[in-house]
């Protein structure tokens, strides 16, 4: 069978980025100063990511003074970067813009306000950044129960701060930075409730490199602060609930085996960042499991080349994909702005040498922060009666009941449930489900089938997509196509 072509589209740029965040900005500021035409495609009014969100607007005037010095020098930071990419010519920036499908040839659908269509380019730089790990726990879908990363949010991009009885929850550094920003602010949270341990910190040392050292003693910084302005802080806390009716109400806790409970207006819960992976896997790139981390990521080289899942494919050719910064691994701004030069150094095939040392450098306290801050709240699987699915209100014990009765596949139990059919596309509950699959079989953690939309688009705006569908201008042979089943079509 000879393959139909019907003519690749022109390209739209030499190189599209998504995400305007530490990395997506450092890679399209080094490849648009050596001549190539970038596109950014950034969910977000400003560039920054969630990092440096607002900061351009926070730093406009006087009035927010006392909100920068709460962010603390590390927010600030970002300045001097947004600025540089504002000022490189090259870049097309669009803020204000969905990435809805991505393909490994190189195809990107957007979609801004009521408008949607398809970009190409022969180089992708996927910089999607990262996203809090879900933690289902019993009444963590409270009004009142909110992660850090959520109040954060609101504090730099709606300059409110939060009131009333705060309790934060969970383990990583972003509770004490958040904690000391609090503090900075005037607000004095009631209790820091940790899931870590001594014992953590003694194993993480072995993990303790020469350069991590200013990223330990910045921890060791905010602990003291956050002491000496007399919070209490309790570790090892275990079976985290939230008590209410209309919201949150009171929290309880395990503490040393005894219970505590207190009452709380506010409660910030945060169990560490993983990669952000629904568009790489909207793409087809293959993704990896990590137990320690409870999540998957995407499979890349050193300087963020992604493989494909092997297997048919409408779209022929190499992946033209390369993922950087916290989609590719957690590490951080730092590490996410050296690790998009090295991707951008990599795309124009200059010597990396110097940007990878710069990667190894950033990323060296990262070791020992993993070890020293393992997945607490998500670590033990969630009740029966505990939500799983928030979309479609969907509790781990229904999800039991299904993989009891023989289902055995996540997509079998997402048809089956409705678990990871709501607007978040699974991203809240694909891995839980996977992991009380895993619990129930011992079936390995094998995602969702991916298709687009992998976020909400409007019928409107599929109705008037601009451009050529990228797909009606492949090679596609039927060698291309899976055989459905009972097919006898012949040669």
């Amino acid at each position: 069978m000879n393959a139909l072509s019907f003519g690749a589209p022109a390209a739209d740029a030499d190189v599209i980025v998504i995400g305007a965040g530490p990395a997506g900005m450092s890679a399209a500021i080094d490849l648009a100063a050596a001549g190539r035409r970038v596109i950014v495609l950034d969910m977000q009014p400003a560039p920054g990511g969630q990092i440096f969100r607002a900061l351009e607007a926070n730093s406009a005037g006087p009035e927010t003074g006392a909100l920068l010095a709460a962010l603390g020098p590390a927010y600030s930071a970002g300045r001097a970067l947004i600025q540089t990419f504002r000022a490189t010519p090259g870049i097309d920036y669009r803020p204000e813009t969905t990435v809805w499908e991505l393909r490994a040839d190189g195809t990107v659908g957007w979609l801004r306000r009521d408008a949607a269509g398809y970009l190409r380019a022969p180089q992708v730089v996927l910089a999607s950044g990262a996203m809090e790990r879900p933690t289902p726990f019993p009444g963590w879908t409270l009004p009142g129960v909110m992660t850090a990363g959520a109040v954060q949010t609101l504090m730099k991009a709606g300059r409110l701060r939060p009131e009333g009885r705060i309790v934060l929850a969970g383990t990583g550094p972003l509770i004490f930075l958040l904690a000391d920003q609090l503090r900075r602010l005037g607000v004095k949270p009631a209790l820091i409730a940790r899931t870590d341990r001594l014992r953590d910190k003694i194993a993480a040392l072995a993990q303790l490199r020469p350069a991590a050292l200013p990223a330990v003693i910045k921890g060791l910084d905010w602990l003291a602060r956050l002491r000496l302005a007399g919070i209490p802080m309790r570790t090892g806390i275990t079976e985290l609930t939230a008590k209410g009716t209309e919201r949150v109400e009171a929290v309880s806790m395990k503490v040393s085996g005894k219970r505590l409970e207190l009452p709380c207006d506010l409660l910030v819960v945060h169990d560490g960042i993983v990669p952000s992976v629904d568009l790489a896997h909207c793409a087809g790139l293959a993704l990896e499991w990590r137990d320690t981390e409870a999540s998957w990521r995407p499979r890349t080289s050193p300087d963020g080349q992604a493989e494909r899942v092997p297997g048919p494919s409408l779209t022929a050719g190499p992946c033209r994909i390369r993922v950087s910064g916290d989609a590719r691994r957690i590490g951080g701004a730092e590490a996410a702005i050296a690790h998009g030069r090295h991707v951008a150094a990599a795309i124009l095939g200059a010597a990396a040498s110097d940007t990878a040392a710069a990667v190894r450098q950033a990323m060296a306290a990262r070791g020992f922060i993993d070890a020293a801050f393992p997945t607490g709240l998500a670590k033990p699987l969630p009740a029966d009666t505990t939500t799983v699915c928030r979309c479609e209100e969907i509790t781990a014990g229904t999800l039991r009941t299904q993989i009891r009765a023989g289902a055995r596949e996540m997509n079998q139990i997402r048809g089956i449930t409705r678990c990871g059919m709501g607007p978040c596309q699974g991203r809240n509950c694909a891995v839980t489900l996977a992991r009380i699959l895993g619990a129930e079989c011992s079936a390995p953690p094998v995602p969702f089938h991916a298709r687009p939309p992998v976020r909400p688009l409007p019928l409107g705006a599929l109705a008037g997509l601009t451009g050529l569908d990228p797909e009606l201008a492949q090679v596609v042979s039927l060698e291309d196509k899976p055989v459905a089943a009972g097919d006898d079509t012949h040669e």
